[in-house]
């Protein structure tokens, strides 16, 4: 019998969308196709990965008088006039649809992909993100989905979500984007380590703020990822290291005593498959996401939540309050393999799709978790 066939429709902001992707494709037993922007000649992995499409992007070229109409359909998060790349967009993407005829989509994330996913009657499954998704795009993205694939067990639900689309999500436990690496030497510090982790293109106006910490909590050596010193600053203090881009940041923060970091969802997960103590701070983004996050890591016990960077003086308590997590509590949110599981589940579901796209007769109900 052949496989089905499901196309993943990957944002192309940051990386996190293309680790999640990749990291169910490592166990998916359907043929798959990438549709993404910006990231289509990247090297993507996937047991059964077929092809990668790039879309032309909807933010490129946009014409300032076009721009300026982007948020007046309340049915879309963004739909600028008058730009071309969008009309190449929607072409290139409904054709591939018509000529691909894939069983199943799955769109993480886009309200307007899923809205032409099913405006083409194809059936979708549409990837959850926490944060304020009351708007009319996000209730009718859930809407046109047969499913919701949340990236996070329930126990991490947030109490704002309405049960409509509660009863329509399909819960994974954590996952990494990666399966674990053998572990290196670990490495050797006179005193407990702090390290602080940011993404590609760290803010340069981190340094002071970071210098300051660090000389409030003499007694911690702090540790800087994905920064790079600030040349233009004396240097100092002596417990404070930069250590730049690295590519394997485990090897560094999987002996941490703290680790401190954007509450982003993959940073969230990979430290937390480590069991190390945390404190997640959120970053600005779209619908209040990482605030979100941020506040339920803080009510299950998981990591010490703020919402903005901590005021002056406020470090030594912050880390004491970190270094007293029961870590052991991510056993639970790590008790099966996520990625596995939404796996199983998405197969399934191409499967029943595939088979009521040939039948005649009335439809079977999907297939749950």
């Amino acid at each position: 019998m052949n496989r089905p066939h499901v196309g993943f429709y990957v944002h192309y902001h940051g990386l996190g969308h293309k680790h999640r992707a990749e990291a169910i494709m490592r166990h998916l037993d359907c043929d798959c196709t990438v549709i993404t922007s910006r990231c289509g000649d990247a090297a993507w992995s996937g047991k059964h990965l077929i092809d990668v499409m790039d879309l032309p992007s909807d933010i490129d070229d946009v014409p300032d008088h076009g721009y300026r109409h982007r948020q007046e359909v309340p049915a879309l998060h963004y739909a600028p006039l008058w730009t071309s790349n969008i009309t190449a967009r929607v072409a290139a993407y409904t054709g591939w649809l018509q000529d691909a005829k894939p069983d199943l989509m799955v769109v993480d994330v886009s309200a307007e992909i899923s809205m032409l996913t099913r405006l083409a009657s194809i059936p979708q499954v549409v990837v959850r993100q926490h944060g304020r998704r009351d708007d009319d795009a996000h209730h009718n993205a859930y809407a046109a989905a047969i499913s919701l694939l949340a990236p996070f067990p329930e126990s991490w639900e947030d109490d704002i979500t309405p049960s409509w689309v509660r009863q329509k999500t399909i819960y994974l436990n954590g996952f990494r984007r990666e399966p674990e690496k053998a572990p290196q030497t670990i490495p050797q510090h006179e005193r407990p380590t702090v390290v602080v982790m940011f993404g590609r293109g760290g803010h340069a106006d981190a340094h002071a703020p970071l210098r300051s910490a660090a000389n409030e909590c003499p007694d911690f050596q702090w540790l800087v990822i994905g920064l790079d010193d600030d040349e233009h600053h004396p240097a100092g203090p002596a417990n404070l290291s930069f250590l730049g881009w690295q590519e394997s940041p485990q090897d560094i923060y999987r002996h941490a005593d703290v680790v401190v970091t954007a509450a982003g969802h993959n940073s969230v997960m990979e430290i937390g498959s480590y069991r190390r103590p945390m404190i997640a701070i959120a970053q600005d983004r779209p619908f209040d996401e990482q605030i979100r996050k941020a506040r339920i890591l803080d009510r299950e016990g998981l990591a010490v939540g703020l919402s903005r960077w901590p005021e002056a003086g406020s470090w030594p308590r912050l880390l004491d309050r970190a270094r007293r997590l029961d870590t052991s509590q991510w056993d639970r949110v790590f008790q099966e393999d996520g990625a596995q599981q939404a796996a199983s589940y998405l197969t399934s579901t191409a499967q029943w799709a595939a088979k009521q796209k040939r039948s005649q007769t009335e439809t079977s109900p999907c297939p749950s978790a």
